[in-house]
This record gives structure tokens, sequence and C-alpha cells, in this order.
């Protein structure tokens, strides 16, 4: 028999960041798409800069806020954590199973076309 997910417990261990960012939810929704492609621009720059450091907790720290501001996203684009979550399986089950490798050089294509 399946575990019943209570609404606190849709997002897992990234239900308390879908808490804490509640008190800024119209000023999320506010905002445009390019904001959250900034935000995720920012929190790899400073990742990279933890790693430069060797600092390996700290690079993990700003991984978990990439994450952050994916939620935010979905946020802006009016989805709950229920439905987030069921989105989530979703794509793992309909994208991501199977056909990881694909997705991987699919990534490194576009990286050695966009390589400065």
């Amino acid at each position: 028999m399946g575990m019943t997910v209570t609404e606190d417990e849709n997002l897992g261990p990234f239900q308390a960041f879908w808490n804490a960012w509640s008190a800024a939810d119209a000023e999320i929704k506010s905002k445009d798409l390019l904001y959250f492609s900034s935000a995720v621009v920012i929190q790899f720059e400073e990742m990279s800069a933890h790693l430069e450091r060797k600092d390996r907790d700290a690079a993990a720290r700003e991984a978990t806020d990439v994450i952050s501001v994916a939620l935010n996203t979905l946020r802006w684009l009016d989805f709950d954590p229920a439905q987030i979550a069921q989105i989530a399986r979703d794509r793992a089950r309909n994208r991501m199973d199977g056909k990881t490798h694909e997705i991987l050089e699919k990534y490194e294509k576009y990286e050695k076309q966009h390589r400065c």
C-alpha cells in the first residue's frame, strides 16, 4: 500500500523552500521569465566561486538555491505543490527514464556550440 502524501509533504525536503517563499508569492508572480533565468545564472556563478575555493558544502547550498528558483518558476506558472509533485513524477517517467544518455548528449552538443 502506498504512502499517503499530505499537502505539507508534496515536495518532500523541498517543501520548506516552498513554504519560506510563500511570503513573497505576489512579488514572485509579478516577475517576468527573464528574472528566473537570471537568478539561475547568479546561483551557478556563486556555485563556481565556491568550487574554485574548494568549498563543496557551500556549492551544494547554491545547488539547492537552483531548486528554489525552479520551484519559484513553477509558482510563477501558478502550480501548487501537489501539481508540481505530479509534474516531476511525470517528467521523470516520460522524459528521463531510459533517456539520460540522450539528454546528456543534447546538453554536450549545446555546450560545444556555445562555448566561448
